[in-house]
């Protein structure tokens, strides 16, 4: 039996609650703050530097000023809250409660106007038909595709023409998978994580069924052994290590494209 979205719930609020007792000073974020830590071999963000150097570059590949987003599966709202600093009215969405509380201090610690909302993906009525032009998911699809309904209704408040764009852990590579599950059991971490359901092809044919463009940007085939250094990367050796992978797979992917489908992230945009 498959974890309940009460549950889940209850393990995110326990874990956003570290987040209410910080100063203003640690909860502003913006694209400076955000770059900057991408950058900081010492943030934990680091380690998805590339991924999310991808997503910073086509969240404002095209103008975002006064669009309507959706910041889905928001957590602790960074990438909202970058939005909404460019000048998006943003939405940000999330199951736990608390994550939209952390949000709205981190707002205003921001100085930015957001409108936070705790609810389960599988309902969205509080939300129009069509009403965003630009909806964001980090590492969030793949924990509400398994409640009834979840992209039916992601789909419909994306308006036609409208952009989706996910970044997400790829789930195609048999042997990262049975790796990252050894990691989960040695981690000790609870089902509650909602980490179950790994994105993979078929939820990009899921999208290319309902959607009139879906472009698949993979990431890291070898590289992905960064997790073994997780904690670790204000050690230039481990970086090293982990960009003369990234180097490995850079040619690799070149010469032998259909190993694309097998790397361990992906960036998705589609177009409805």
């Amino acid at each position: 039996m498959g974890i309940t979205a009460d549950r889940e719930q209850e393990f995110y609020d326990a874990a956003y609650s570290q987040f209410l007792n910080l100063p203003p000073s640690d909860l502003a974020c913006n694209r400076r703050t955000l770059e900057a830590d991408l950058a900081n071999p010492a943030k934990p963000i680091y380690e998805r530097r590339r991924l999310y150097g991808k997503i910073l570059e086509t969240l404002l590949a095209s103008p975002v000023a006064g669009a309507s987003v959706l910041d889905y599966g928001c957590g602790t709202g960074d990438w909202g809250l970058l939005l909404a600093g460019v000048g998006a009215r943003v939405t940000l969405l999330d199951l736990s409660p608390v994550a939209i509380q952390v949000v709205h201090r981190r707002a205003a610690a921001s100085g930015v106007m957001v409108r936070g909302v705790a609810r389960d993906a599988s309902d969205l009525s509080c939300f129009h038909d069509e009403e965003f032009d630009l909806i964001y998911g980090s590492a969030a699809v793949h924990h509400t595709l398994k409640y009834p309904h979840a992209l039916d209704e992601l789909l419909r408040v994306l308006r036609p023409g409208g952009r989706l764009v996910l970044a997400e852990t790829y789930g195609n590579n048999r042997l990262l998978n049975a790796a990252r599950k050894l990691g989960w059991k040695m981690l000790g971490q609870a089902d509650e994580q909602g980490e179950e359901i790994v994105f993979n092809d078929d939820h990009v044919r899921l999208l290319r069924e309902r959607m009139t463009q879906v472009e698949v940007l993979p990431l890291n085939l070898f590289a992905m052994a960064k997790r073994m250094f997780r904690g670790r990367f204000e050690s230039a050796l481990a970086r090293g290590i982990v960009e003369s992978l990234e180097h490995l797979d850079n040619a690799i992917l070149k010469m032998a494209p259909g190993l694309n489908r097998h790397c361990g992230e992906v960036v998705v945009v589609g177009w409805k």
